[in-house]
């Protein structure tokens, strides 16, 4: 995205009333004008979580300038030690993620830090809480892990929602001297929807690619028969209201093979994103608990 077409967005998020705004990756720092571009965004009232990989500490420092504003930035450590990182991402930026941890946690500044839940990660995960205590964050993320993907390591590695939830309980409740929370799909929860829709999916937020395609979520926009429009060339409002949407915001009923899963009364059905991209249909399961439950994807 240009930073012309950036400033425009703003403009466009804003007289829709927007109130909150999260800047995605790949890595939103590579871009040099991020930095002023978040001081457009908090300039307008609209709140900003950033996420990043932490491997431009320089540009994280920039945004210091922002302190006690609504700004949230997010930086994933995926080990506690250079070696189990770079196994996860493929990268030998440890070092960096460790400097912008230290410098977003100066007073005046809460780093959120987190890391995705995977077979290959738990046993490291109490040592990375360890290492952010010593480091004075006070907010750690426990992501689920999506699993878009055929890759058959990776299928392996990912976890049931029910096995990923015992487990964040398990580490929150280790560690009371840390605030630990957890990010997964909407769908597993839905005590935190309104009543009777699938999952937040163009009911509480709407992605916007680079070129200004929108989908009802990031995770659709690898499929393009969700894209929506263009939001540099639709009228946001139209776009809000395109019965594309209409799928998410409806529940038509937990269709899940797995009839006897203790998480089944509080889940819609799993994410619509997983079950679209692995069956082509919304009411095939989600298939991380499928796969882990041996049943049919």
């Amino acid at each position: 995205m240009t930073f012309g077409n950036a400033l425009k967005l703003i403009g466009i998020l804003s007289d829709n009333g927007i109130a909150e705004l999260d800047i995605m990756g790949g890595e939103p720092l590579l871009l040099d004008w991020m930095p002023d571009f978040v001081g457009a965004v908090l300039g307008k009232g609209l709140a900003v979580n950033l996420s990043t990989n932490g491997s431009r500490p320089d540009a994280i420092s920039k945004l210091r300038r922002f302190r006690g504003e609504k700004l949230s930035i997010g930086i994933s450590l995926e080990g506690s030690t250079e070696q189990t990182h770079a196994a996860q991402t493929g990268s030998l930026y440890f070092t960096e993620v460790r400097r912008g941890i230290e410098t977003l946690s100066a007073p005046g500044f809460e780093p959120v830090v987190k890391t995705v839940v995977t077979r290959e990660t738990m046993d490291d995960i109490q040592a990375i809480a360890d290492l952010l205590k010593e480091k004075g964050v006070r907010r750690y993320y426990l992501l689920h892990m999506d699993l878009l993907s055929d890759d058959h390591a990776l299928q392996a590695a990912a976890l049931a929602y029910p096995e990923f939830l015992s487990f964040y309980e398990r580490i929150r409740d280790a560690n009371p001297d840390i605030s630990i929370l957890k990010v997964n799909a909407s769908c597993f929860e839905r005590n935190t929807l309104p009543p009777g829709v699938r999952c937040a999916a163009g009911v509480r937020k709407l992605a916007i690619m680079p070129d200004g395609s929108v989908y009802p979520c990031n995770l659709l926009h690898r499929m393009p028969s969700f894209r929506l429009a263009n939001i540099f060339e639709t009228d946001m409002t139209a776009i809000w209201n395109t019965p594309a949407l209409d799928a998410f915001r409806r529940d038509d009923g937990n269709s899940c093979q797995a009839a006897d899963c203790a998480n089944r009364p509080s889940c819609t059905g799993g994410c619509p994103a997983h079950a679209y991209f692995h069956a082509g249909k919304p009411s095939s399961g989600d298939v991380r608990c499928l796969l882990q439950r041996q049943l049919p994807v």
